[in-house]
């Protein structure tokens, strides 16, 4: 994958980890993947803002790798006057979204940074499917995302983000035509 010198730039302004880099890279080209078969199947979606999007979407890793990294991730391209529709896809990414409600009870701003756009939904999902730089089956993130289920106080949070992942897939499945 041809990383664009915006992206590079960025990276190297804010020190982003290189095994960060390379899993944004990999989330990058599933996304990209995803979203070429969606416009293949006639669904209007911006593949280039999907690719910028998922190469950036864990710049936020620069200064936190805690939960509110993707907050952080979106404060930084911000600042860095990148379009809205690229800050909202990493703003957007973790999991399968957090609603504000979600996010007051984990800390966070209370804020709505759930996936609306196809766009979004695409990273976000790819991320989901994206260990480091291996690809993963959406079992074996379910089933990650259900053991953290027995870590965390916040159960309820986590019974969302399963019933949340599930309508994702299925919704991706539909427009892309693959199977996750």
């Amino acid at each position: 994958m041809i990383i664009p010198e915006l992206v590079k730039k960025l990276w190297d302004k804010y020190n982003l980890p290189d095994n960060v880099r390379n899993h944004c890279i990999e989330v990058a080209k599933l996304a990209v993947e995803i979203a070429e078969k969606a416009r293949e199947n006639g669904y209007d979606v911006d593949v280039e803002a999907v690719k910028i999007g998922a190469l950036l979407h864990d710049i936020g890793r620069a200064k936190t790798h805690g939960i509110e990294h993707f907050v952080v991730s979106g404060e930084i391209l911000r600042k860095e006057g990148i379009d809205e529709k690229i800050v909202r896809v990493a703003e957007r990414h973790f999991s399968c979204g957090i609603t504000a409600e979600e996010a007051k009870a984990l800390g966070l701003p209370e804020k709505d940074f759930m996936p609306e756009t196809l766009e979004e939904k695409i990273v976000a999902f790819a991320d989901n499917l994206v260990f480091d730089k291996k690809r993963v089956t959406f079992e074996e993130f379910y089933e990650k995302l259900k053991k953290l289920r027995d870590k965390v106080k916040e159960k309820w949070i986590v019974d969302r983000s399963l019933e949340r992942a599930l309508k994702l897939k299925e919704e991706l499945e539909k427009v892309s035509g693959m199977k996750f």
